[in-house]
């Protein structure tokens, strides 16, 4: 639902959409515990989600470069450390190329 005056972003929708599909594959798999949504934490160049205590991945916010690898607005990323992205995209969010399971961002195969 749209609140006027507060729109909500691609990004919020996209993670919304996650939240979701991670809440049915939890239920499934681990109906015993209680389900942690995701959350996030705008930075300078990523936004960084979280699973609880956890990063569970990165999405950028600008063109650039991550360690010599090109990077795009709305590209998916799995964590290198508590900090940094790793280098390679594992897809963008806007375009519906990215790729992610329930504990992160899918490895590159």
């Amino acid at each position: 639902m749209l609140v006027k005056g507060n729109p909500k972003t691609k990004f919020q929708m996209w993670l919304e959409k996650v939240n979701e599909q991670r809440k049915t594959y939890h239920q499934q798999n681990y109906g015993s515990t209680k389900y942690v949504p995701l959350t996030f934490r705008k930075g300078q160049k990523y936004i960084k989600i979280f699973d609880g205590g956890s990063i569970w991945g990165f999405v950028s916010m600008e063109e650039g470069f991550n360690m010599y690898s090109p990077v795009r607005i709305g590209d998916l990323l799995k964590p290198k450390n508590h900090r940094a992205p790793a280098k390679h995209s594992r897809g963008n969010i806007f375009a519906g190329t990215d790729k992610w399971e329930y504990h992160g961002p899918s490895y590159l195969r």
